[in-house]
């Protein structure tokens, strides 16, 4: 490596690591902002607020490393043109691919971190940031635990299953109750493919049957049936595991096992691709970020490539969560919704490097 690919990497390690930082300290202030009272207000002590921010470090810096990244790639371009050291590279028989090749070094690396994070970090990281808020912000809620590649919940009379919980719908598919008596002997067993909330209160079941259990077993299978159980699905909307604390190896064989159960899995094929495509933003978002530098005024300092790249970053993330919504929703396939944001970013990039040229 020259002096100059030395100097052009040591300016973009400096500017990515004050921009992600930046980012990472300003989204913990509004968080915390929001939070500190619900946490102070449960007697949640200084290390349990402090291990609570310290555990979502992980997720806000893979959150915000695409933005961060594209930011860091604006100021420093944008800077070694402004001062005409990007004349004088040109001047000494340098290409603009060469100058900018230690930056996608750079952005490589931060692209690899950002994975590291989402894999090895932030699956343990959120599952306990989670634990905490839920232990201070709604003590004494119940919540369902994922294990066995199913939601489990111990209620007032029995116990609570289900394959998958759908947030938005506020439903759950693979349904199953376990009422026990006080002797904890199950007494009945109701199951159903689909659990749906009704505005009384009430659970409208569809597709199972019920079992009632003892010296005279009967079975009554239904297609679409109400009944009243003391527990409610806020349980299971509350602890409804994210993409968030999942490796890739453990969402995907969810999704697997969703699949061959028969469940509908977009939501969570579309998050299974943006665990790669997601991380790998930091290199294709900075395909779009040079040509935007190359093409700014001269003039305007810093404050100019700042107020750029938030713009650029904001539309960037818009359309990201737009695409995989649609992803989610089943407008666009899953492996088409996570790694479109990236496709258009890169051809975006060349098209604005064309027009410049």
């Amino acid at each position: 490596m020259n002096v100059l690919s030395r100097y052009m990497f040591r300016e973009f390690l400096k500017a990515a690591a004050a921009c992600n930082l930046g980012f990472v300290l300003l989204f913990l202030l509004v968080d915390f902002v929001n939070n500190v009272d619900r946490l102070l207000k449960h007697d949640a002590s200084g290390s349990e607020i402090a291990w609570y921010y310290l555990s979502t470090l992980p997720n806000w810096f893979v959150m915000i490393s695409p933005v961060g990244t594209m930011l860091a790639v604006l100021v420093v371009v944008s800077a070694r043109m402004r001062g005409n050291e990007l004349t004088a590279m040109y001047s000494g028989g340098y290409s603009l691919a060469r100058i900018c090749a230690p930056v996608m070094v750079g952005c490589l690396l931060v692209s690899g971190l950002s994975l590291l994070c989402s894999e090895l970090l932030s699956p343990a990281a959120n599952r306990h940031a989670r634990e905490i808020k839920q232990a201070r912000m709604k003590p004494g809620a119940v919540a369902a635990q994922f294990s066995g590649k199913r939601y489990w919940m111990r209620g007032e009379g029995g116990i609570l299953s289900a394959t998958l919980v759908d947030t938005q719908s506020k439903s759950l598919s693979g349904f199953l109750y376990f009422e026990v008596d006080r002797d904890f002997r199950p007494v009945r067993r109701v199951e159903a493919r689909r659990a749906v909330i009704l505005p009384d209160g009430s659970w409208e079941l569809q597709d199972g049957e019920e079992r009632r259990l003892g010296n005279a077993s009967t079975v009554e299978r239904f297609r679409s049936r109400a009944f009243r159980f003391p527990e409610t699905i806020a349980g299971f909307l509350d602890g409804e595991t994210p993409p968030e604390e999942m490796t890739f190896a453990e969402l995907s064989d969810y999704v697997r096992e969703l699949r061959k159960r028969g469940y509908e899995a977009r939501r969570h094929e579309t998050d299974l691709q943006a665990k790669i495509s997601y991380p790998l933003l930091n290199v294709l978002i900075a395909m779009l970020a040079i040509p935007f530098a190359l093409r700014g005024p001269r003039s305007g300092g810093i404050w100019r490539s700042i107020g750029l790249g938030l713009l650029v970053g904001f539309v960037c993330w818009v359309v990201l969560s737009a695409s995989l919504s649609l992803g989610k929703k089943g407008v666009l396939p899953p492996l088409l919704a996570a790694w479109l944001p990236g496709v258009l970013f890169v051809g975006s990039g060349a098209a604005l490097f064309r027009l410049g040229r």
